[in-house]
């Protein structure tokens, strides 16, 4: 006769890996995830990865899993997906910062990729105890490296006018992200506008952006195929301010 302590207990099954990705996220301020999962065969996003952590490569030859991203406003981005053969984990691997290649980071110590389990408050809490710190704390001089000079923002125009843009100070990267409603594209490490605007909210969405960088002293070039137009800073503050009587 079966008894109640014979049963073995109910298990749930695990998360969808957006449903992780969102519920770590609310664990995590500053943390955003990206809204749909990317299969990992052939994810350009990949090779972005800063530290691989427990993953073996060969788990990238895998058709049937997905990942998703975190993106903080500081230019930092965590690559999480499912630990192979492990379905009680889950891994999180820190990317390298907005507009780094694997060169700006020769010579620093990682910050390593870790697994975590398949619950998200304790995957959160593990996140804080074991990466979070040493990942913001190697990310600015990788940052630093990159930048391509003094104050520099540069803005590229695809043929739809749509913007691209690179920068190496994380002050940029915070108002572009926090403040101006762009995304950090996971495969480049550049910041974007949502393809769902329309070429006039993008337009006025930019101008905007780009304003507010340059009257905190920024010096903006934009790339086009008219060719490269430079904006230098503007003053501080409101500048018809001083004409108001």
């Amino acid at each position: 006769m079966t008894t109640a302590l014979d049963t073995p207990p109910h298990e749930e099954p695990p998360l969808h890996i957006t449903e992780f990705t969102h519920a770590l996220a609310d664990r995590l301020p500053g943390w955003q995830p990206s809204p749909t999962a990317v299969p990992i065969a052939d994810d350009p996003a990949s090779n972005r990865i800063w530290d691989s952590g427990p993953l073996p490569y060969a788990a990238f030859q895998t058709d049937d899993v997905q990942r998703s991203v975190l993106t903080h406003h500081w230019g930092l981005q965590l690559y999480v997906m499912p630990r192979p053969h492990r379905p009680d984990q889950y891994l999180v691997l820190p990317m390298l910062p907005a507009n780094t290649s694997h060169q700006h980071v020769q010579g620093l110590k990682a910050p390593r990729g870790i697994a975590v389990p398949a619950d998200p408050m304790r995957a959160a809490a593990r996140m804080h105890r074991r990466l979070l710190a040493d990942y913001r704390f190697a990310s600015p001089t990788p940052i630093r490296r990159s930048s391509p000079g003094h104050l520099q923002v540069h803005v590229t125009l695809d043929a739809q006018r749509r913007p691209r843009i690179r920068t190496g100070y994380i002050t940029v990267f915070i108002e572009l992200l926090a403040h101006g409603g762009f995304l950090l594209d996971p495969a480049t490490g550049e910041c974007h506008l949502p393809d769902t605007l329309t070429p006039e909210q993008t337009r006025r969405q930019l101008i905007k952006s780009l304003q507010r960088l340059r009257h905190r002293d920024f010096h903006i070039t934009v790339h086009s195929i008219e060719g490269p137009r430079s904006h230098p800073p503007l003053p501080r503050g409101n500048p018809l301010k001083g004409n108001r009587r």
